[in-house]
């Protein structure tokens, strides 16, 4: 038994690799300090009650297999309708504004 300590004792690596354990163990026992989350923007598009100015353009038939949109920055405010609801939210660009099938149509711009 003491030719294994020896053998321990007289390799620095392994020396430090037997206070790992301890270290770790000693870590999960201290406690973190209370974090509270800042206010963040809502990841879902903004949404309002009107349409800015402009013409209404009618999205087309919803089909995602025959739909590709380039990933161009041209806002528009999309009208949707989901059951008796109405919803106005902002979308990319026009082709983007009809990738779902309560969408209506568009006006050019945020909506407002």
């Amino acid at each position: 038994m003491s030719n294994a300590w020896t053998f321990i004792t007289k390799r620095p690596f392994i020396k430090h690799m037997l206070g790992l354990p301890l270290l770790l163990a000693l870590a999960s026992c201290s406690s973190l300090p209370d974090i509270t989350m800042p206010e963040s923007t809502p990841a879902q598009p903004t949404r309002s009650h009107q349409l800015p100015d402009g013409v209404f353009s009618q999205c087309p038939p919803f089909d995602p297999e025959q739909t590709m949109c380039t990933a161009q920055y041209d806002p528009v405010c999309v009208k949707g309708k989901t059951g008796n609801l109405i919803s106005h939210r902002t979308a990319g660009n026009a082709c983007s504004a009809c990738t779902t099938p309560e969408a209506i149509g568009y006006v050019k711009g945020e909506c407002l």
